[in-house]
């Protein structure tokens, strides 16, 4: 694991709030591509084509430096990332449609919260294991609280 300065924390999570922000946008314009296709399956194949060409990019432009040799050793269940946000961008783009942005991205960030403090409790998935202590589980139960009042609160 890479451990990281404590001046850079801050900067951190400034960067997990804009990518976290930036996940309602990837429904809603996977939603319009989906309407515009009339496809979930090509607009899956096509955001995913189009965020390849940008890494491709990237790469071209030696802005990261790849080690190949790594790769080869990585864990054969490393691979699957790109299969899980398949199922993560069709889902999505079904969600948004039946039930809305708001709705879907409230549901699918209640997930992400339980699944992360289990994978960091067990510490699976090549993750340090970071036990579930009672400030973890009291965020965990207030973004579940959050969802409840979303879900059956004032409508």
């Amino acid at each position: 694991m890479l451990s990281r300065p404590s001046h850079e924390r801050p900067l951190l999570i400034l960067v997990a709030v804009l990518a976290g922000g930036l996940l309602p946008a990837q429904f809603a314009t996977n939603g319009a591509l989906a309407t515009a296709f009339q496809s979930v399956t090509l607009t899956g194949a096509t955001s995913y084509l189009v965020g390849s060409v940008l890494l491709v990019g990237l790469l071209a432009a030696r802005r990261w430096q790849p080690t190949w040799e790594a790769a080869r050793r990585a864990p054969a269940w490393s691979w699957l990332g790109g299969v899980v946000g398949s199922a993560y961008v069709v889902g999505s783009v079904v969600l948004t449609r039946e039930l809305g942005a708001a709705l879907a991205t409230t549901l699918v960030i209640a997930a992400q919260i339980i699944t992360a403090i289990l994978l960091d409790h067990f510490g699976v998935l090549g993750l340090p294991q970071r036990r579930l202590n009672r400030a973890r589980l009291l965020a965990t139960g207030l973004a579940l609280a959050a969802l409840a009042l979303r879900l059956w609160g004032l409508r």
